[in-house]
């Protein structure tokens, strides 16, 4: 058996450590013996017979550990290299070209890209042999994708940094939904629309989430793991039965009318810092267990860019996230054709940003909000330059953008 320094515990065993008074009961398994198998996971029968009384005890427990041990100053005392990074984000989990990452790859470094976020796990999928998460069909046609890209990209000196969908379920198994939906793990809006997302405050989707990213800082040498959709889906969410039990134990005052009183009432503010604590508390949670597995390990996250309204909308607090240190770099998501607005976006990301981390704005080539030609893209990375942005991320490397721009964004940069 592997054995552990102490910055290299296992997710399990700092789970365990947070929750020791719990007495664990056999839990079935959602789609095989290995989706979810720690005692955590299995605990929750049991807790919900008790009326969530431990459940709470534990969100009470993570949070109380998070407060013993301080956040950074602020300040990442290791800063990215001074070299400009020059990133693509790739939805396919097959690169432009399926099952050929060589070629996707001799592309980018021959047009002077150095960086490339593969999407490789949402919540419930994994395109790699995870003993987390259901394995895809890309997996089971492919291979292991996160080996087959790592692979190609150190033959060409380019990072990895792999991209996790967070709570969205989109594409997992039917089975896997639906029984994470009996077991009222979804969420629920404030008129009672059940959404395949996990519900971010539930103890049992905190280890799933923690667990899937971590799996693959410890499989794999990725050079860092990449977070997108780290929020809720919108002001609407999440409105579940546990939520009201998680959000009255933590304040410490009963709702009298749920959920108007947290959507729209006298608790509107406090129910949205609440939420705001559930995202933080998983990005901080990876940051440090990352941390433990490799040091090295840069931890970052695709987030809106206009903040603070991402805050209030959907308790996507990354001004935070930068300030007290949980992120090694940040991506803000700035896909827009307006390029007056792109750069009032850009300014304010480097204030926020400078001194901290660095900051790689997002350009959108086949985003939905925007669809930028390439001459635009190269418009928006000298402005990014000329606001003293640390790189730049494209939005998105595919078939396409492969083919009508990247070589001429590599003719274009300096």
């Amino acid at each position: 058996m592997e054995e552990f320094t102490d910055r290299q515990r296992p997710a399990s065993a700092v789970i365990d450590a947070l929750c020791p008074c719990l007495d664990y009961t056999p839990y079935p398994p959602a789609v095989s013996t290995n989706v979810f198998p720690h005692p955590l996971c299995r605990a929750f029968p049991k807790l919900a017979m008790i009326a969530g009384m431990n459940a709470t005890l534990l969100i009470l427990v993570i949070v109380a550990a998070e407060q013993a041990s301080p956040p950074p100053d602020g300040k990442n005392e290791k800063m990215e290299a001074a070299q400009e990074v020059r990133a693509v984000w790739c939805h396919s989990p097959l690169g432009p070209y399926p099952g050929d990452w060589p070629r996707s790859m001799e592309l980018l470094k021959r047009a002077g890209f150095n960086t490339i976020m593969p999407n490789m796990l949402w919540a419930g999928r994994a395109h790699y042999p995870s003993d987390i998460l259901p394995r895809s069909y890309i997996e089971a046609k492919y291979g292991d994708q996160i080996e087959q890209c790592l692979e190609a990209a150190k033959r060409h000196g380019i990072k990895v940094h792999v991209w996790k969908v967070n709570y969205n379920l989109e594409g997992a198994p039917k089975k896997f939904v639906e029984k994470l939906r009996g077991q009222g793990r979804l969420q629920l809006s404030a008129d009672g629309k059940v959404r395949n997302w996990l519900c971010p405050s539930h103890p049992h989707n905190i280890a799933l989430e923690l667990k899937s990213m971590l799996e693959v800082a410890r499989k794999y040498k990725v050079d860092g793991l990449h977070l997108d959709y780290i929020r809720y889906p919108g002001s609407a969410y999440c409105y579940c039965d546990g939520c009201r039990q998680r959000f009255e134990a933590y304040s410490g005052t009963k709702v009298a009318d749920w959920p108007a009183d947290c959507r729209r009432g006298s608790k509107r503010e406090a129910y949205n810092d609440w939420r705001c604590r559930q995202i933080t508390r998983l990005v901080s949670l990876l940051h440090k267990e990352g941390k433990r597995i490799r040091p090295e390990l840069k931890i970052s996250a695709a987030v809106y860019g206009a903040y603070p309204d991402c805050r209030k909308s959907m308790a996507q607090d990354w001004g935070h996230w930068v300030e007290a240190g949980y992120l090694d770099f940040v991506c803000p998501m700035n896909y827009t054709e307006n390029d007056p607005y792109f750069a009032a976006l850009v300014k304010r990301q480097v204030k926020m940003t400078r001194g901290r981390m660095p900051c790689y704005p997002g350009i959108g080539a086949t985003a939905y909000q925007a669809k930028l030609p390439p001459d635009r893209v190269l418009k928006q990375i000298e402005k990014s330059r000329e606001l003293g942005a640390d790189g730049f991320v494209i939005f998105e490397f595919n078939r396409r953008t492969a083919e009508s721009h990247i070589l001429q964004l590599g003719r274009g940069l300096q």
